[in-house]
């Protein structure tokens, strides 16, 4: 029986996100196998790290440091983040998004801000295993809640609605994997946000007990009139120094002004026994 033991990469970009939520986001909870229905609580603590021009001239740098906690009782995964922002550049460039605002009035005003950014939750339905139990199929709602102050410009100050379906397969030590999502962002008289598809395609190789790596190729249409497309690549590495523990070390590279010509992260999660 396969086990969903994959860290969660939360609230990165590159998986829609963050990509969470992505990313959330794609990769499984730590579940058991289905006949087991454990329940588990993990903390996971993230520092995610980008800069770049997104297509304007001045830069923008983003420091984003998320705290979640996921409840897991198959076939249920419920998971709350939130997290901390320090943002400084024009005020137009959004973590989820990208450059947003070009357009809009007072886009050129620099900001140097920080504090509490958008919350976010997430309930994950995993589905019974198909085919023999080769292909696993989970389905995920998201919320962002808009707790991020938009005077500071660290969140556009509406909520936004995700749906999202994922797939993977294992065969002996590789894991591939694919996301399918919807976007619905709430609607501001500032940003002419669109509503937008998503999705991800993505491969893992376990080597050894302990160690996996592997890569994600992440495609997102644009998220206003005024921005682009987003064409992402992300690869990464995920190792477990314990039964509980797991590390992950990753970086984005874009193919687009949607994107952040740096971007990298950690975090870290411990799944209580």
């Amino acid at each position: 029986m396969f086990s969903r033991n994959i860290s969660t990469i939360t609230s990165i970009p590159a998986l829609s996100f963050l990509l969470f939520f992505t990313f959330v986001a794609f990769f499984s909870k730590v579940v058991q196998a289905q006949e087991e229905e454990n329940t588990s609580h993990k903390i996971t603590l993230g520092s995610y790290f980008s800069k770049g021009d997104y297509g304007g001239v001045e830069e923008t740098s983003i420091n984003y440091f998320p705290v979640s906690y996921e409840f897991a009782r198959f076939p249920w995964v419920l998971s709350i983040t939130v997290p901390y922002l320090a943002l400084k550049g024009p005020g137009d460039v959004f973590l989820e998004t990208g450059n947003i605002g070009r357009e809009r009035e007072g886009g050129d005003d620099f900001i140097n801000e920080t504090g509490v950014g958008d919350l976010f939750l997430s309930a994950t339905y995993q589905f019974p295993p198909i085919f023999d139990d080769w292909v696993f199929v989970d389905f995920t709602v998201q919320a962002k809640l808009p707790t991020a102050d938009e005077k500071k410009d660290l969140g556009t100050g509406e909520p936004d609605f995700g749906y999202q379906l994922d797939f993977y397969t294992t065969l002996e030590r590789n894991t591939y994997f694919s996301t399918f999502g919807y976007r619905q962002r709430g609607k501001t008289a500032l940003f002419d946000l669109e509503n937008s598809l998503y999705g991800s395609l993505g491969y893992m190789r376990q080597f050894g007990e302990k160690t996996y790596l592997g890569l994600i190729y992440d495609y997102r249409a644009k998220a206003s009139s005024n921005s682009f497309e987003s064409h992402e690549v992300m690869p990464f590495v995920s190792y477990n120094p314990g039964q509980q523990w797991n590390l992950m070390l990753y970086s984005i590279m874009g193919f687009t002004d949607s994107s952040a010509d740096t971007a990298f992260g950690i975090q870290a999660s411990y799944t209580f026994p």
